[in-house]
């Protein structure tokens, strides 16, 4: 397989995780448990960032095994 192809291809999964439904849910969920910490209980900014990192490998995680199930 070229490069160009492995990129293209690795792109094209890139996108279609994204614009999964599941995937943007996740992430939804993510930003407003987020948000409740940064405004409602004045998290830093370390725990905010952390909080969305995490959301963001679980959505990842979730929209993979629910493609494979």
């Amino acid at each position: 397989m070229r490069p160009t192809d492995m990129h293209a291809t690795l792109l094209g999964n890139a996108r279609r995780l994204i614009s999964d439904e599941g995937f943007a849910v996740s992430m939804l969920a993510a930003v407003i448990a987020a948000m409740v910490l940064a405004f409602g209980l004045g998290a830093t900014a370390d725990i905010v960032v952390a909080m969305l990192a995490i959301g963001a490998v679980t959505a990842v995680a979730e929209t993979r095994l629910y493609r494979r199930g």
